[in-house]
């Protein structure tokens, strides 16, 4: 059986290799943007993880440990980015997601965080309010923006 898999990877490396690396190259998942997690240039943390950002995505931490208010932006309950995001940090798919946010209706706790339509919305949102937190893909980062974490195939890192 070795010595199978070895003729088959010595006979199909060249072959994968003539391909556009997108068709063997290995991802995070079929189409998954690795998504990174940004604050406003003017906050001080460097790096947050999981512990630090559920709470504020969950609104029931409202404030930075440095001070000012804690802004979480969400994107709409749909879009893949979102439903990747709460996943990873909230631990919780978007049916669970919409239940935690109809609990917390009836109670009268907080309000879930400001939505936006669109990854521009955050980008200019994050760049323009002190407090701010949000994500976006990667690949829309530009300078306004402080990047503080990552997500890539579930798994919540640093910048």
């Amino acid at each position: 059986m070795k010595t199978r898999s070895f003729l088959l990877t010595v006979l199909l490396t060249p072959v994968l290799l003539s391909l556009p690396a997108a068709l063997w190259a290995p991802s995070t998942q079929a189409g998954e943007d690795v998504i990174a997690v940004i604050v406003n240039k003017a906050n001080p943390a460097s790096a947050l993880g999981v512990n630090d950002l559920r709470p504020i995505f969950q609104t029931s931490k409202t404030s930075w440990s440095s001070g000012g208010d804690a802004v979480p932006i969400n994107l709409p309950e749909d879009n893949p980015l979102r439903i990747a995001f709460d996943q990873t940090v909230l631990g919780l798919d978007a049916e669970r997601v919409a239940r935690y946010w109809k609990d917390r209706k009836i109670r009268g706790g907080a309000r879930p965080p400001t939505r936006v339509s669109s990854s521009a919305a955050v980008l200019k949102l994050v760049a323009s309010k002190e407090g701010a937190v949000g994500y976006l893909k990667v690949s829309e980062v530009n300078a306004t923006v402080k990047v503080v974490a990552k997500i890539a195939g579930g798994k919540l890192s640093g910048p």
